[in-house]
């Protein structure tokens, strides 16, 4: 929310903010702010059609699919997980890098189909489109977008025995190319490469944060290609199957299929309601059955065997189902052991489930092969997902304690004791701004600036694990805080246990730390006890006479 608020008034990204994707979400929602004003309700409002289209989108990949259940179900499921009290959620999420770029995934996969299933230019230019724009929003996205878009190029060219078709396919890229080529030009023209991918973009594979909590990060997410992890992944697989067998043995006994198949349906249904009720513990489990957490990795093997299957017979769905597959496990390779309906996992899986709705169901056995035996087989499937979706959601903690913080830009839901703190915070921002006195807040709450309505006075305007690189960038930061100069921190109790790396200043960026600790001296708290999970306290910088340079200079 601070970054687009920010640009709305002028000031340029990376060169005057730092930014770690890439720029196309931040200057959406500046517009957007722009446009309907720097307000909170913007933002909700973006993030929730995102979802909803997002849904919609994957429903009409569903229906070019010939599985509208399929498709719904998906759509259900991502509109289930968007909308949850927590950051990783659509309408105010931890990034709305994220949250576009699950839209412009969506919208690639669609466009994706229809260039599958003819040979109109426009959609394969869509598809081009899409994945540009991906790229300029988050760097993994239009990753996943512009390789899934080289198969499909080869794959027509393969299908139709036509170097001619490689180059209407590739004149149809260029443009989308050429825009994501003048964006980087720009970006590399403020400060150089280094400059771009070493202090902004995180994800570069070559930076500090790459290097350091790189593969903690990876493997918090699901990426652990290692002994344990996999061994881990075999026993769920295991499981699953166990499950899937049994429902298979009721399947081939049955007299009637479809009684069958509503039967399995309502157990599972009514499991699912006994967990929610009484054994909310059970869940975990319940959901590794029906809504597997290797779903990614079942993917990329049905990938590799739709390519296969495209190879033999090149038929036009056997090209679509390769597509989706495809891109599904290249969008979806960072929770390849992590799939989820919660958390970071939901900007990555609509396409993952949509390809699972399309797969599984094909694995029962058929006692009848007509469409309505299809489709009461892919029922039970879509049923048994959704169920547990949806008891993932419902056994999510409540917060009840939940008050409204009301400032001049919207209106946030927060614990009470959070609310209290925030408006102490925000009202003393306020206060040291009218003055002339710059704050900078600590190490990670940049919401604080946003709803305040005051500035950082660095262009750093977080302080996480990884992020300032020691040397150089951590030096030209001191120096703005000197230049500034900042007289106040708001120093929080934001700790990051799952990086390793807890404490800001002491478990990491110790120079900054120990400059900050030299420089600024304690004042109080924040407010008075008791303490809440949120808490800071308010630091002054030392008078001149007793910063650690003037008094080795005056010796």
């Amino acid at each position: 929310m601070y970054v687009p608020a920010v640009l709305s008034e002028g000031k340029m990204l990376y060169r005057d903010i730092w930014w770690q994707y890439t720029p196309l979400s931040v200057y959406l929602n500046a517009y957007l702010f722009r446009l309907f004003g720097e307000n909170l309700n913007v933002l909700y409002w973006a993030g929730s059609l995102s979802a909803l289209a997002s849904a919609l989108l994957l429903y009409a990949a569903g229906m070019r699919l010939s599985s509208w259940l399929a498709g719904w179900t998906t759509a259900a499921i991502v509109i289930i997980q968007a909308f949850n009290p927590y950051i990783f959620c659509f309408p105010l999420p931890y990034s709305f890098a994220a949250v576009y770029g699950c839209l412009a995934a969506c919208l690639f996969v669609l466009f994706a189909l229809l260039a599958a299933r003819s040979d109109k230019w426009i959609w394969t230019f869509g598809a081009a489109s899409t994945a540009a724009l991906a790229l300029l929003d988050k760097l993994e996205f239009g990753a996943a977008c512009y390789a899934t878009l080289l198969v499909l190029i080869a794959a027509r060219c393969i299908q139709q025995h036509s170097w001619k078709r490689i180059g209407r396919d590739l004149l149809a890229i260029l443009p989308g190319a050429a825009v994501c080529g003048l964006v980087a030009y720009w970006m590399i023209s403020i400060r150089g490469v280094e400059f771009i991918t070493q202090e902004n973009i995180i994800s570069w594979p070559t930076t500090y944060y790459m290097k350091t909590y790189g593969k903690m990060w990876l493997a918090a997410t699901g990426f652990a290609i290692n002994g344990p992890a996999l061994g881990q992944a075999a026993l769920r697989t295991a499981l699953v199957a166990a499950v899937f067998a049994e429902i298979c043995m009721v399947l081939r006994r049955a007299r009637s299929e479809r009684r069958a198949i509503f039967t399995l349906t309502l157990v599972v249904v009514a499991v699912a309601c006994v967990i929610g009720v009484w054994r909310p513990q059970a869940e975990t489990l319940f959901r590794s059955i029906f809504l597997p957490q290797d779903m990614v990795l079942y993917v990329v093997i049905a990938a590799l065997a739709a390519c296969w299957y495209f190879w033999e017979e090149r038929t036009e769905t056997a090209l679509a189902a390769a597509l989706l597959l495809t891109f599904s496990a290249l969008l979806a390779f960072r929770i390849l052991l992590g799939m989820n309906v919660s958390d970071y996992p939901i900007y990555y899986n609509g396409p993952v489930i949509l390809g699972f709705l399309l797969l599984a169901p094909s694995l029962l056995p058929r006692s009848a092969r007509s469409p309505r035996a299809a489709v009461q087989r892919q029922f039970l499937i879509c049923s048994v997902c959704l169920t547990a979706a949806v008891l993932h959601i419902s056994v999510f903690p409540k917060r009840k304690d939940l008050v409204p913080l009301t400032t001049s830009r919207g209106t946030i839901r927060v614990s009470k004791l959070m609310a209290e703190r925030y408006r102490l915070a925000i009202a003393f921002m306020k206060e040291k701004a009218a003055r002339g006195e710059a704050v900078l807040s600590l190490p990670e709450d940049t919401s604080l600036y946003f709803l305040s309505g005051t500035y950082c006075p660095t262009r750093v305007f977080m302080f996480v694990p990884g992020l300032l690189v020691p040397g150089k960038m951590t030096d030209e930061l001191i120096a703005e805080i000197e230049r500034a100069p900042v007289r106040y921190l708001i120093w929080s109790n934001r700790t990051f246990w799952e990086m390793g790396a807890p404490n800001f200043g002491t478990d990491f960026d110790r120079p900054l730390g120990d400059y900050l600790r030299a420089h600024y001296r304690f004042v109080r708290p924040l407010a008075p006890p008791p303490m809440g999970e949120w808490d800071a306290g308010i630091y002054e910088r030392r008078p001149d006479s007793e910063l650690p340079d003037k008094i080795a200079a005056n010796h």
